[in-house]
């Protein structure tokens, strides 16, 4: 399965001081639209986008390894539109991000160089 989406962010958490300091999580960050909120707790009024994940969504979660080698070596481009690929990992059971690429040719060729 592929499809394309504009990716703003890249990071890798993990919490050193837990029960599992190797466990770590690699997420996507991407841009939704902001949506006004009337309920009887929280109100919101907004317009424009955020990466930040609506209530009740999830974010896109990327293969750990691979996440580290984009960051690693500079590869990932913030805000351009990636084609992305659905795998399994057979770690987690879960699935996730396995590959993206680059749809902006100028930003594949610096892409590629930099993932060799």
């Amino acid at each position: 399965m592929s499809n394309k989406i504009i990716l703003c962010g890249l990071q890798i958490t993990s919490f050193p001081e837990s029960k599992d300091p190797s466990a770590e999580k690699a997420e996507l960050l991407m841009l939704y639209p902001m949506e006004n909120v009337n309920a009887p707790k929280f109100k919101r009024k907004a317009v424009g986008q955020s990466t930040e994940t609506p209530f009740g969504k999830s974010s896109l979660n990327i293969n750990t390894h691979y996440a580290h080698k984009l960051i690693d070596t500079g590869a990932f481009v913030s805000n351009k539109e990636y084609e992305l690929v659905v795998g399994f990992n057979t770690d987690t059971f879960e699935n996730e991000i396995s590959a993206i690429t680059p749809v902006d040719q100028q930003v594949k060729k610096h892409f590629d160089e930099c993932m060799k």
